[in-house]
């Protein structure tokens, strides 16, 4: 498996993966989530790789792309109550389900990490929706833990 830069040729792999994680979350929540069509996914990914500030990279096993993340830096400053940080913040990772518990996504984050050091970020940052229990243990197995939650009642 190697992990290396995305570019627009990918984006007709990329569009399934992004896809099967969207799924997920119109399954458990179509109150939140929207039903996106092949073609709003693939015109966000170009976009996205469009934006120079977008760091994505994928997982490919013989050509195949079997996992993708999708980070960017942010920095923090002169806010209220925060202090300046600047920290690597993953807007998406997915892997294949067929391809997933063979470290794939272990990969991804520790690729993550050396470009977070690289960029002098203090921490990675994600969210993630409680519905996606199998993703949530994924990432307090990768080290992370709660930071701070964001809570509901429906009117």
């Amino acid at each position: 498996m190697d992990i290396r830069q995305a570019n627009k040729n990918d984006i007709t792999q990329m569009v399934p993966l992004l896809d099967e994680v969207s799924k997920l979350h119109i399954e458990k929540r179509p109150d939140v989530f929207k039903t996106r069509a092949y073609e709003e996914i693939k015109s966000n990914l170009e976009e996205m790789i469009q934006d120079e500030s977008n760091i994505i990279l994928l997982a490919e096993d013989k050509q195949i792309v079997v996992g993708v993340i999708i980070c960017k830096v942010r920095e923090i400053n002169d806010h209220t109550n925060l202090k300046n940080i600047k920290v690597l913040w993953i807007n998406e990772i997915c892997v294949k389900q067929e391809y997933r518990r063979n470290g794939i996504g272990r990969s991804l984050i520790e690729k993550a990490k050396e470009i977070a050091k690289a960029n002098n970020c203090l921490r990675l940052e994600l969210n993630c929706w409680e519905l996606n229990g199998e993703a949530m243990k994924f990432y307090e197995n990768q080290g992370l833990t709660t930071q701070r939650r964001v809570m509901e009642i429906n009117i």
